[in-house]
């Protein structure tokens, strides 16, 4: 929590499965090579994992250690993946996600991944939505299917029905991967126009750009600016609050200056990255002042911040903070943060992947 009031709300966590008996395509190691060395960059050098920590059948538990023993964080989405295209579980696989939700049933809820361009895919949308934990449903703009790179941008006719049932299920979320073209992708699968046709089309389901503003910055601002159920996730761009400030600064600044804080959410990306480092650096920020003259751009309240870090997801996600925050008190993790006196402190990073707790 923030100062013990303010819920921390995680929204993306994976457990990812960097083993090379997942990998199904030439290109996943490859991919998995990347991710680590992207985290390199991203994270303090302290936050860096080791390459035992890191590649490795990442395990529900251990995600939940990551997050509410080692960060500040209470509250987190679990996103499965539908890559299984280049890897044999989709790289992050949903049975671990129902069993992660099911072990910390008051600190998690789902987005459950979709391939269009399965048969039952539509079937899968209306029958993943009937379950409690499943908030929304997880989408990425390109698949590798015999030797080529495919389309699978909202606006494809293999995907336009997966809208469509969403848009008539209790599901009210689509998360669209839009970030550094993956593999032999195009570049031009990854931009942004085809969340602002789908968000004008279906106006009552959220749309959330996961990795805003990493990529595509200015088209996703004003997608953002044009389109109230446009969402920006800050997977991984928030990691470049510690790493390269500046760059942060210039991210965060366009989006106050077009959109405002209050489509905003923070995610940690774990278990590919470490969650605290971009919390606390999200929390110590301060727009710089050249930039304010030179762009503008507002100064970054605390009000910003709490909306950033979670008072967003909250509302997004129709999620009562009181509620919540009583249903966490003395659970599991409060207990065993209090046994082994972190109140007010953390566990090196990683750490506690090497215990039993």
């Amino acid at each position: 929590m923030l100062a013990n009031v303010d819920l921390v709300v995680d929204s993306v966590s994976h457990c990812f499965n960097h083993t090379p008996e997942n990998h199904k395509h030439p290109h996943a190691q490859r991919w998995d090579d990347e991710t680590y060395e992207l985290g390199e960059k991203l994270l303090p050098d302290e936050y860096v994992p080791s390459e035992d920590v890191f590649y490795r059948n990442h395990q529900p538990e251990e995600l939940a250690r990551l997050l509410f023993l080692e960060s500040q964080i209470d509250y987190s989405v679990y996103h499965s993946l539908p890559l299984d295209d280049y890897f044999h579980d989709g790289y992050v696989s949903r049975e671990k996600g129902f069993e992660f939700c099911e072990q910390n049933p008051d600190r998690t809820s789902m987005y459950v991944d979709i391939n269009p361009l399965e048969d039952d895919a539509v079937d899968q949308v209306e029958e993943y939505a009937k379950r409690d934990v499943v908030e929304g449903i997880k989408l990425y703009p390109s698949r590798y299917q015999n030797g080529q790179d495919l389309s699978l941008q909202l606006t494809e006719d293999a995907v336009w029905p997966i809208l469509e049932a969403a848009a008539d299920s209790d599901v009210d979320t689509v998360a669209m991967h839009k970030f550094i073209p993956f593999a032999t992708a195009p570049v031009r699968y990854f931009r942004t126009d085809d969340v602002e046709d789908a968000a004008l089309s279906f106006p009552d389901i959220n749309f959330e750009i996961i990795h805003a503003g990493f990529s595509f910055l200015e088209e996703t601002a004003f997608a953002m600016a044009s389109h109230d159920n446009i969402y920006g996730n800050l997977e991984n761009t928030a990691c470049l609050v510690n790493t390269r400030p500046r760059k942060f600064a210039k991210i965060l600044g366009e989006f106050l200056y077009w959109v405002g804080s209050d489509r905003l959410l923070f995610s940690s990306g774990a278990t590919a990255l470490h969650p605290q480092p971009p919390i606390e650096g999200i929390w110590n920020f301060e727009m710089p002042e050249d930039l304010q003259a030179e762009y503008d751009y507002p100064e970054v309240t605390e009000e910003d911040k709490r909306n950033i870090l979670g008072g967003n997801a909250l509302r997004m996600l129709d999620k009562d903070p009181d509620e919540i925050r009583s249903n966490i008190e003395g659970d599991r993790w409060e207990q065993l943060r209090e046994e082994q006196g972190l109140t007010d402190s953390f566990p090196e990073p990683w750490s506690t992947y090497e215990t039993t707790v």
